[in-house]
């Protein structure tokens, strides 16, 4: 039986409270304890760790990265908050076997660099006693971003016999460092093979002028993956989220800012977009909305999926790899995404920032954001069903193909991970 949901939303509306939320499976209200967002105890040693996180190789170290995480979730939870969510992980995740989603909204527009802090760092301090919780890479929690005042997006109806929609725009110019996207390329074919009936790969966009990029989003994806640089630069005092799309006659960099960038997004909307770029989705802490992600976040765009620092391309392909690995399984988006951040983590094992790298933003109330509408004759053919969200089920469609061999063991419709491991090079 898959997991439900349940939800502590984290509120930060100004610099001396936190309100927070709980709801169970089916949306029911669980309490709204409130505490102090111990700014000032805690911004000095935040601050000073934050700033080492920018250069490269210098929180390469497990002590300094749990430091961070510690002191992150110092700020957020006071001791009546730290109590509370203590108890609610222990009767929800060890007590129940659910799974917990902690969602945090921040005011970005009033708290700029609060909202711009490593909060995918944050873990339980040693002195709570329930071991070692990440909350960017428990697999039994699933930590996300959200906007404030955000309007849900609504699940995107896939038609009978609809494919998913999966575009791909890749750009590698020829004046900056190298972009390895084959594995990434590799994984997304391979995928739209082996579920050729449900899964469609777009023609790719190699290389992504913003022609090409126009002409892809009109084919309506419902997932658009780019690959490429990107930066959070200074420009004349201000810092500019910018993304290098290729210039159509010389192949060279054509750096457009994050508002170009996700104007781009008016020819159509996908319901979720990848941003496999360094810093992509790196806030500034004195501009509001600066950061690529956060504009393409604007355009209403209901799950936007970016990278805060700077990363190699090995680990890049191997958070995407397995996030589109979990999507074939049918897993939430955000889910995919929580998996990603903990196959870096399990290959790195906190000694690098790379496991925070990844940030999600969400627009849904949960992760079920495609669901796929079957024919009564169809429907006959899956051994899944449609979940009733009155049974504490999220909408869901089980689509995978079991056959059952001699030895009585399932041979699953989509590939294992082991046909699909990244190596490293």
């Amino acid at each position: 039986m898959a997991k439900t949901y349940y939800t502590y939303l984290i509120r930060i509306a100004n610099r001396d409270r936190v309100q927070v939320e709980k709801w169970d499976a089916q949306h029911q209200d669980l309490g709204q304890p409130s505490g102090i967002l111990r700014y000032q105890e805690q911004w000095e040693e935040i601050a000073s760790l934050w700033e080492m996180s920018h250069q490269l190789g210098a929180l390469n170290d497990y002590g300094k990265a749990r430091r961070l995480g510690e002191a992150l979730f110092d700020l957020l939870f006071d001791e009546v908050l730290r109590q509370d969510f203590v108890n609610f992980y222990f009767q929800v995740v060890q007590k129940d076997k659910q799974l917990l989603r902690i969602e945090l909204d921040i005011d970005e527009q009033g708290m700029p660099e609060v909202a711009a802090l490593p909060w995918e760092f944050t873990c339980l301090p040693e002195s709570a006693n329930l071991g070692e919780i990440w909350l960017g890479t428990d697999p039994n929690l699933i930590f996300a971003r959200r906007r404030s005042q955000w309007h849900p997006a609504p699940a995107i109806q896939l038609n009978p016999g609809e494919k998913l929609r999966i575009a791909l725009a890749i750009a590698a110019p020829t004046n900056l460092g190298s972009v390895v996207y084959e594995k990434v390329q590799a994984v997304l074919e391979k995928l739209a093979t082996s579920q050729s009936e449900q899964v469609e790969l777009l023609p790719i966009v190699n290389p992504a002028t913003p022609e090409a990029i126009d002409g892809l989003l009109e084919q309506q994806p419902h997932i658009f993956h780019f690959i490429g640089h990107g930066c959070l630069k200074n420009e004349t005092g201000e810092e500019v989220g910018q993304i290098a799309l290729v210039d159509d006659l010389f192949d060279e960099a054509l750096w457009v800012d994050a508002n170009f960038f996700s104007g781009l997004l008016n020819r159509y909307r996908p319901g979720v977009v990848m941003l496999q770029a360094c810093e992509g989705g790196m806030l500034s802490a004195s501009q509001a909305f600066v950061g690529v992600a956060s504009k393409i976040v604007q355009q209403n765009i209901p799950v936007v999926v970016a990278m805060q620092y700077e990363v190699s391309n090995i680990t890049a392909s191997r958070f995407a790899y397995r996030f589109y690995e979990r999507l074939a399984q049918d897993d939430p988006v955000d889910i995919a995404a929580q998996n990603g951040r903990r196959a870096i983590a399990l290959n790195t094992q906190y000694h690098k920032r790379d496991f925070a790298t990844p940030v999600i933003f969400m627009r849904v109330h949960d992760g079920y954001l495609f669901q796929r509408q079957e024919t009564e004759a169809e429907s006959g053919k899956f051994n899944g069903r449609l979940a009733d969200r009155s049974n504490a089920q999220n909408i869901r469609i089980v689509d995978r193909h079991q056959e059952v061999n001699q030895q009585g063991k399932y041979n699953l419709y989509f590939e294992t991970a082991s046909n699909l491991k990244i190596k490293d090079d």
